[in-house]
C-alpha cells in the first residue's frame, strides 16, 4: 500500500450546505490528511457534495493533498443514505490505498464496506463521529473512538456483538483551530446558547425549559427548523452561522448547554471550551474526559435545571470554568492533536 484515502460517511451538505464553505472548513476531517502529506504519505480525501470536484488542498510545511468529492446516485433520498457508484468504481481502481472512513454508520461507508471492502477483503479503518458501533468494526484494522465511554463499549460489548481489542484501538481528539476560537470579551446577549443541527436526533426540550427563565440562542440550520421554532418560541433561533463566525456567538454567552442526549462528543462542546465557555452536557454518554468537572456539568433530565441556574448565579465559577476550560482544549485538541493517529496510519502502509 502506497496511499491514505480518507472517506466521508456522510456527504458533506449534511453539515455544511454550502460547498465552498465546506472546501473552506479546517477541522479534524481536513488536518489528518494535511498532516499526513507533510508526512510524505500520498493521501486523498474523498466525500459526496453537491457538485463534483477534484481540489489540490493544502497540507502542512508546502505539502498538498487531493479532495475529490463525488455528486449522489439517489439525491431524492435521505442524505444519511446517498451513495456514489463513481466513488465506488474509484474506490475499486485504488487498489495500493489503505481506506479510512470517516463515521460508522453512513451510507456511503456501507456502501463501500458492502460493495468492496469486505467482499474484496481490503484493508481500512474507521474513524468513530457520532455512533460508535456498526458493521463495518470487527473487520476494520484500526479504530479511532473518541471518548472512554466508546472505548469501554466497545471493548466490552454486549453478548450479540464482537469486541474490539484496545490494541486495535486509539482515542482521537478533536482537532479544533484554538486561534480562531478563542476568548474575546463581547457584550452578553444571552445566557445560554446552543449550537446544533435542527433535527429530531436531538433534544431541545432541556434549552426550551431554560428559555422561559433565561435568554436563550440556538444557532443551527436542519430539517426541523420551523417545528421547533413554533414549539420553542421563548428560544432565538439563529439559523445556520457559518463556521467562521460561531466563535463570535460564543463570545456574546455565558455558557454552552450541548442540546442533545444522546451524542457521545460533539465538536461543539470542544469549540465553546476552546472560547472560554463553560460547557453543560449530559452525563449518560459524556464522561469526565469530554467535561472535565472544572470545565462545565454533566447533568440529566433531573438536574440539568438547578445545575444550570447554580451555574449562572455564581459569575465567579463560571470564569473559573471558562479559563480551565480553554486550558483544557489548547492542550489536547489543538490543530496537531491527531499527529499519533496519523503516525499510526503511516505506519500501516508498511
Amino acid at each position: 500500500m502506497t496511499r491514505i484515502i480518507f472517506i466521508l460517511s456522510y456527504p458533506t451538505y449534511v453539515s455544511v450546505a454550502d460547498q465552498a464553505e465546506w472546501l473552506a472548513w479546517i477541522n479534524r476531517d481536513r488536518r489528518m490528511p494535511a498532516i499526513l502529506s507533510a508526512m510524505g504519505v500520498e493521501v486523498e480525501l474523498w466525500g459526496i457534495g453537491h457538485e463534483a470536484c477534484v481540489v489540490a488542498a493544502p497540507g502542512d510545511a508546502a505539502s498538498r493533498y487531493t479532495v475529490r468529492l463525488f455528486t449522489a446516485d439517489n439525491p431524492r433520498n435521505p442524505a444519511r443514505d446517498h451513495v456514489s457508484a463513481v466513488m465506488l468504481a474509484a474506490a475499486r481502481a485504488a487498489t495500493d490505498a489503505l481506506f479510512v472512513v470517516i463515521g460508522t454508520n453512513g451510507g456511503i461507508g456501507y456502501h463501500l464496506f458492502d460493495q468492496l471492502l469486505r467482499p474484496e477483503k481490503r484493508r481500512f479503518a474507521v474513524i468513530i463521529g457520532g455512533d460508535y458501533w456498526s458493521r463495518l468494526l470487527p473487520l476494520a484494522k484500526m479504530v479511532f473512538p473518541e471518548s472512554a465511554v466508546q472505548e469501554r463499549a466497545l471493548a466490552h460489548p454486549p453478548f450479540w456483538r464482537v469486541a474490539i481489542p484496545r490494541t486495535r484501538m486509539l482515542r482521537l481528539p478533536k482537532s479544533i483551530d484554538t486561534a480562531l476560537f478563542h476568548p474575546e470579551q463581547r457584550p452578553t446577549r444571552w445566557d445560554v446558547i446552543a449550537i446544533s443541527r435542527l433535527s429530531r436526533w436531538k433534544s431541545f426540550a432541556e434549552v426550551g425549559a431554560l428559555s422561559r427563565r433565561y435568554r436563550v440562542a440556538v444557532a443551527g440550520g436542519g430539517p426541523d427548523g420551523a417545528a421547533l421554532a413554533r414549539r420553542y418560541p421563548h428560544i432565538e433561533w439563529l439559523g445556520h452561522v457559518p463556521h467562521r463566525d460561531v466563535p463570535g456567538l460564543l463570545h456574546q454567552s455565558h455558557l454552552y448547554f450541548h442540546a442533545g442526549r444522546r451524542d457521545y462528543f460533539p465538536r461543539a462542546i470542544v469549540e465553546a471550551m476552546a472560547c472560554g465557555k463553560p460547557v453543560v452536557g449530559f452525563g449518560a454518554r459524556m464522561g469526565d474526559d469530554v467535561i472535565p468537572p472544572d470545565c462545565g456539568l454533566r447533568v440529566d433530565r433531573a438536574t440539568f435545571a438547578a445545575g444550570t441556574a447554580a451555574l449562572l448565579d455564581d459569575p465567579v465559577r463560571i470564569a473559573a470554568m471558562g479559563a480551565a476550560a480553554r486550558r483544557h482544549v489548547v492542550a489536547t485538541h489543538g490543530l496537531d492533536s491527531s499527529v499519533p493517529a496519523c503516525q499510526v496510519l503511516a505506519g500501516m502502509l508498511r
